[in-house]
């Protein structure tokens, strides 16, 4: 089957020469860890997904399905039911530039946003956590239809590496398989997993990748950070609460730009973050 893409290149501007691109978390799934991104209702969703375009996200990221490892598990059927009605009213009431990030580490959810986009005419990237692992015929799914992708490191579980090296190693192996089976490169970003996705990965192992960013540039991938109120935050501040952290994800967020991402995901898209953000593009831009 002939894809609808070009590459991600042709329908995002991204990249050093480009502002940094703010993906907004729209958050289907109850189980959330932070609760003020939780959209259950239609009402809220519009609200959120309307201020998040206003304020300048140039990308929504719908999950129905929490990626936390302590989260309850739910089903696929359950996934599927949860996101299918969300994403059909989203691509009702956004620009057609918008772009959907369909956060699913499952083929039967992509497929669904697959098909909705195309009813739509709307774009749509696949945030896979897993790094392709939890489902391996989301990779064949990706491939047939060369849709975007987001890979988040990991090696066996979603978030299992804890320095950077492991990551670039890793990403370095994931990219050889997709360009081995004739993906186009061209749509891949990476995130380096920031998050305490094992019980190992202490909070300092996330300051430290936020500090050496500037490594996994040498892969010439578009970065995705996502930070937004993680547990990294809440150690370093002795802040447990998620709704007390934004002080802590607006200069973590500071930093990661500065460092060189060019994706930021987030919970609060607003005029404070996109100021920070611009300093931060202007800093490293005058180094």
């Amino acid at each position: 089957m002939k894809s609808i893409y070009m590459n991600l290149y042709d329908i995002l501007e991204i990249g050093d020469d480009f502002p940094t691109v703010i993906m907004g978390v729209l958050n289907l799934s109850p189980e959330s860890f932070y609760q003020g991104s939780v959209y259950t209702d239609i009402d809220s969703l519009e609200r959120a997904t309307l201020d998040m375009i206003e304020n300048g996200a140039k990308i929504l990221d719908l999950g129905a399905r929490s990626t936390a490892p302590w989260s309850q598990k739910i089903t696929i059927e359950e996934e599927i039911n949860r996101f299918k009605s969300a994403m059909e009213f989203v691509c009702k009431i956004i620009p057609k530039d918008i772009i959907i990030s369909v956060d699913t580490q499952y083929s039967r959810v992509a497929e669904v946003a697959y098909d909705l986009s195309l009813d739509y005419e709307i774009k749509i990237i696949i945030n896979d956590v897993s790094c392709l692992k939890t489902d391996p015929t989301l990779l064949d799914f990706i491939i047939e239809h060369e849709l975007p992708i987001i890979l988040m490191a990991s090696k066996e579980i979603p978030g299992d590496l804890c320095t950077i090296g492991e990551i670039i190693q890793e990403f370095d192996r994931t990219i050889k398989q997709l360009k081995s089976y004739r993906y186009n490169e061209n749509n891949i970003i990476l995130d380096p997993g920031i998050g305490k996705w094992i019980e190992e990965k202490i909070h300092t192992y996330d300051l430290k990748i936020i500090n050496d960013l500037p490594n996994l540039r040498t892969l010439i991938k578009p970065i995705l950070v996502a930070i937004s109120r993680k547990s990294f935050i809440g150690t370093t501040l002795n802040i447990p609460n998620p709704e007390d952290r934004l002080n802590g994800t607006l200069s973590s967020t500071a930093i990661a730009v500065y460092n060189g991402a060019h994706i930021v995901r987030t919970h609060d898209v607003d005029k404070q973050l996109l100021e920070i953000v611009k300093m931060a593009e202007e800093i490293r831009r005058n180094h």
